[in-house]
């Protein structure tokens, strides 16, 4: 726990915490360390008008992360629940999941975690541990309903006094401490922007890139049920913790306005759409019988483009449809590098792909015009149909397929956008 002029840092293990504590205790006014890993509850009184910052992180990746570091350090939790590191990731990860779960192995590992954790913790406590700021009676009462990450993070925060709290995600640790800095008062100084845009990670753990593979089916669904705090309040799932502004699959962006569009979609003639679908750029065998009218596409380069004739007819109906979906995404400056309309065919579907010119930096938006319940949207291994009026980014970089089951076609107004800070970047 660190206090400084403008707020409090609490530091939940595996969140990004080195890099944070560096970063605020060499450039943040007044910033002094209270207590390594010291608890919210602890916070003095003196302190308590500060607002409070923390970081929360994917739990699927968290498990991951802290696996490698504790196994590592041999830290005595993990020490406990993994046999002395002879258990592998599953059967280690399912025990610190189920700790509070009121079975005899639980408490009988629960029961030697008590006798090993420190009583109080000082600066001549070993961090072994001393880390991450448990004491043996934090482990007396665990919560049957709660895996050991959300247990942890809810722990950290936890204190009687009504604090204004701002949470950030290590997904974009950089960014969101930005963000965390800023709507606490936190001059943004030189020295602070220098750090977050240069400074290496640190405390990285060594651990394999690939988390998908990590989970087995009745792993994941341990994580999905015991986790659900963390899941449900922050909306993850199980992803790729990425640096890419792409989402991993779908990306709600609002919802548009959309009556007046759809009653001018309903009068373009048949004979348009053939003609614009014979004349089409991206005839890829894979989008079927997918009919489409193109206002945009893409030259060599992803991120350039031309104009097609009817643009000019249609922009003024798309256009703040598009800049809406824009600025959702935070951007100023952007672009629009491909814009269509697309129609799947009652009965239809596009088969299994990912786009293969698609790039991490480009977003591919929908925005379903006509559609029924039986059209659905499949990416990686999520599902959704999409409602007309949503607009939503979907991940095109993972292989994903559409099934119209309904006995009515289905139209999208697709397009593209990206950040112009991003153009020309490759993955």
């Amino acid at each position: 726990m660190i206090v400084t002029n403008h707020f409090v840092y609490i530091h939940v293990s595996r969140t990004g915490g080195t890099f944070l504590n560096t970063l605020i205790l060499k450039h943040v006014p007044g910033a002094r360390m209270l207590q390594y890993h010291g608890h919210l509850k602890d916070l003095p009184d003196e302190f308590a008008h500060l607002p409070v910052i923390g970081f929360v992180r994917n739990p699927f990746d968290w498990y991951v992360s802290m696996f490698f570091d504790y196994r590592r350090k041999q830290q005595y939790v993990f020490e406990t629940l993994s046999d002395e590191g002879a258990l592998g990731f599953k059967e280690t990860v399912s025990r610190f999941l189920r700790l509070g779960d009121k079975s005899d192995q639980s408490n009988r590992l629960l029961e030697q975690i008590i006798n090993t954790a420190p009583a109080t913790i000082n600066p001549r406590t070993n961090p072994r541990i001393g880390n991450p700021g448990l004491l043996s009676e934090h482990f007396a009462n665990l919560p049957e309903n709660f895996g050991y990450y959300s247990w942890l993070t809810r722990l950290m925060f936890q204190s009687k006094r009504a604090h204004r709290t701002h949470i950030g995600r290590f997904e974009n640790l950089r960014e969101e401490a930005l963000r965390l800095l800023t709507v606490t008062g936190t001059p943004i100084t030189e020295p602070i922007a220098t750090y977050l845009s240069d400074s290496d990670a640190l405390n990285a753990s060594p651990r394999p890139p690939d988390i998908i593979g990590a989970y087995p089916p009745e792993l994941e669904e341990l994580v999905i049920e015991k986790e659900k705090y963390l899941i449900d309040n922050f909306g993850y799932k199980l992803a790729e913790p990425n640096k890419y502004p792409k989402t991993d699959f779908f990306n709600h962006l609002g919802n548009a306005e959309i009556d007046g569009l759809i009653e001018r979609l309903k009068h373009i003639p048949e004979a348009l759409w053939a003609s614009e679908n014979e004349d089409k750029p991206n005839t890829f065998a894979r989008l079927n019988d997918t009919q489409h009218i193109i206002f945009r596409y893409i030259d060599d380069n992803v991120f350039d483009f031309h104009e097609f004739e009817l643009w000019d007819e249609w922009k003024e109906m798309l256009l703040p449809i598009m800049e809406q979906a824009a600025k959702n995404l935070g951007y100023k400056n952007y672009c629009f590098p491909r814009a269509m309309f697309a129609r799947l065919p009652a009965g239809g579907e596009i088969s299994i792909h990912c786009d293969g010119n698609a790039s991490h930096y480009i977003h591919k938006i929908h925005v379903p015009l006509v559609t029924n319940k039986e059209a659905i949207f499949n990416v990686g291994r999520q599902a959704r149909h999409l409602p007309s009026g949503e607009v939503i980014e979907v991940n095109n970089k993972r292989m994903h397929s559409v099934r119209n089951d309904g006995d009515q076609d289905r139209v999208h107004f697709i397009f593209e956008c990206y950040n112009m800070d991003d153009y020309g970047k490759v993955d």
